[in-house]
Order: C-alpha cells, then sequence, then structure tokens
C-alpha cells in the first residue's frame, strides 16, 4: 500500500472507529456539556491522542497484536466490562456527593472531576486508554492492511490521528455550546443518564462474554 492509499485508510478508520456510539463518546458529551466547549475538547483531544497511540502501535507491530489478541476475545471483553464499571460506579458516585455537598450552588453542578481543561484532557486520555476494545478495533484494521514500510505506517498513523482529533472537535464544541441551554437539573439529570449507559455497556459486555 503507498503513503497516500494508507492516509485515506488512516482517514476512514479512523472516522469509523472515532463516532461509534460507545461508552467514551457518551461520557465525553456529557463532560463537554458539563463544563463547556474549552474543557470538552481537552477532553475530546485526550480521546484523540490515545487513538493517536493506539494507532502507531497497531501499525508498528502490523498484525502481531491483533493475531495476538485474537486468542483473548473473552479476557478483552472482561477487562474492558470492569474499567467502564469501575468509571461508570466512580461517576455515580461523584455526583451523588457533590449533591449532598454543594447542591445549591450552579457553579458546583457545572464542575467535573477535573476543573482545569489540562486534567481533562489527561482524564478522557487514561479512559480511553484503559479500554481494551479500543486496541483491539484498530490492530484488527492494520492486521487487514499492507502497511510495509514506514512511509505508509506513518501515513497511516496521521489518518486515524486527524480524522478523530476533527471528529471529536466537532462533538465537543456542538456538544459544549448546547449545554449552555440546558438548566442545571437537566445538566444533572444527563450526566446520570450517561454514567448508568456506560454501566448497562459494562452489564452487556459481562454478559455476552
Amino acid at each position: 500500500m503507498n503513503p497516500n492509499s494508507a492516509l485515506l485508510a488512516g482517514l476512514v478508520a479512523g472516522l469509523a472507529i472515532a463516532t461509534q456510539v460507545g461508552p467514551v463518546s457518551l461520557l465525553l458529551v456529557e463532560t463537554a456539556v458539563a463544563t463547556g466547549p474549552r474543557r470538552g475538547v481537552a477532553a475530546g483531544m485526550g480521546v484523540a491522542a490515545a487513538d493517536l497511540g493506539f494507532a502507531t502501535a497497531a501499525a508498528a507491530t502490523g498484525g502481531a497484536v491483533s493475531a495476538a489478541l485474537s486468542s483473548h476475545k473473552a479476557e478483552i471483553r472482561g477487562g474492558a466490562a470492569l474499567v467502564l464499571a469501575a468509571i461508570a460506579l466512580h461517576g455515580l458516585v461523584g455526583l451523588a456527593r457533590e449533591r449532598r455537598g454543594a447542591g445549591a450552588a450552579p457553579a458546583a453542578r457545572r464542575a467535573d472531576a477535573g476543573a482545569r481543561a489540562g486534567a481533562q484532557f489527561a482524564r478522557f486520555l487514561a479512559i480511553t486508554a484503559a479500554n481494551p476494545l479500543t486496541i483491539a478495533s484498530f490492530a484488527a484494521v492494520t492486521a487487514a492492511l499492507s502497511l510495509h514500510g514506514l512511509a505508509p505506517a506513518a501515513a497511516f498513523v496521521a489518518g486515524v490521528g486527524t480524522a478523530s482529533a476533527a471528529w471529536h472537535l466537532l462533538l465537543t464544541l456542538a456538544a459544549g455550546h448546547a449545554g449552555r441551554w440546558l438548566t442545571p437539573a437537566a445538566r444533572r439529570l444527563l450526566a446520570v443518564g450517561g454514567r448508568l449507559a456506560v454501566l448497562a455497556i459494562a452489564a452487556n459486555l459481562a454478559l455476552h462474554n
């Protein structure tokens, strides 16, 4: 595969994986709505950075990662279920504490686990990196491609990074600006609903493991 074809493949793969409705995207939208566009964009770039790292690892190892992961599908799904359940439960506990401790302050309702943009970036980088289903997705894509040589591999990674960053920028800007029209009660309902949805996804992964 030549570099131009690899770049196009990376753009398509990055967009396809980034636009999937999953636990990370649900948490990302909720965070952007709750904390505003600036912190939402920082969170989105954390997800894009993790995608870039996964794509780099998958492209560098070729089909080796996919072959290694294919025999451990049950463990991957089980690990993802545990990680997602922990994230959802931690978020629900945090919301409950926030309601008891500072329920009357609108600013407190808009505050998230990381008040600063840098903290949101690091938080979502860690959340995405802790989900083994993401690396499995990129490994499967790279295994199906012929990325022989440094130039095609680099072009593929660049395509993935560009597509993921563009999508998450658009998503978080839209959600962040839309959040300004919501009442504090509506934002709280969205936060609870998002975490319950993540918990449901974790349960589905565990039950169908």
